[in-house]
């Protein structure tokens, strides 16, 4: 009996290396593949999919531009690690300026969402998130007067917080929105007391989630973001 031959379907069609990009981003899905794990090979691609091989070489460009797969000199194409944070920090300026995005936006989402993920971490989290969270909160005590700085470890300690849920789509929700924050952190009024008020907020909603008080991280959550969106 012949060797029967995997096909991937296109699907609707768009310019030809677009619609062969959905397809193989498809076929990683579906096929489970994660970083690491080996595509077939050009020729093989071009059989499966029943193009030539510019309309492949171009999608595959695209995807290499998106962080999804990367070609590995004389051993073939792989799925890249995903990286969401780096994914969204190239994609968050078009993010927050063609879908009009204002900070009032940004904070209102976090509002939704972070008490209940501060809630969560608290019942979930583990020695080494207590560890990681711990290094973000003294990251921002000793730079209260470099803003950059001490913002960089504030989105870090909320990233934190999202993968201390276990929870893997808080984890691309925070990735997501530690990039748009980053990208209107400075459209904020800011003095060192405010970071100062900051670090105290950070404070208490580490204190609950290193003694599991899953009510007291929401609330210090949410009184910290009330002061935030009060400022904006």
């Amino acid at each position: 009996m012949a060797a029967q031959t995997t096909t991937i379907d296109i699907g609707r069609r768009e310019t030809m290396p677009e619609a062969v990009a959905r397809a193989l981003i498809r076929y990683i899905a579906q096929r489970g593949l994660k970083g690491g794990d080996r595509l077939p090979s050009e020729r093989e691609l071009v059989a499966m999919i029943g193009v030539s091989r510019l309309p492949l070489r171009e999608a595959l460009c695209i995807l290499k531009g998106l962080g999804i797969i990367e070609a590995r000199h004389g051993k073939g194409i792989f799925v890249k690690p995903m990286d969401m944070a780096s994914i969204f920090a190239m994609l968050s300026p078009l993010l927050r300026t063609q879908a009009d995005m204002e900070p009032q936006h940004i904070m209102q989402t976090r509002l939704c969402f972070e008490p209940t993920i501060a809630e969560i971490a608290a019942a979930q989290r583990d020695p080494e998130d207590l560890r990681v969270l711990a290094d973000c909160l003294q990251g921002m005590r000793d730079n209260v007067d470099r803003k950059s700085v001490f913002v960089e470890h504030d989105m870090a300690f909320h990233q934190q917080l999202a993968a201390a849920t276990g929870n893997p789509v808080f984890r691309v929700f925070m990735a997501a929105l530690a990039d748009l924050l980053r990208e209107v952190q400075f459209l904020f009024p800011d003095r060192p007391a405010y970071r100062r008020a900051s670090l105290g907020y950070h404070a208490d909603i580490l204190a609950a989630v290193e003694t599991s008080d899953g009510a007291s991280a929401a609330a210090g959550m949410r009184r910290h973001l009330q002061n935030v969106e009060e400022r904006i």
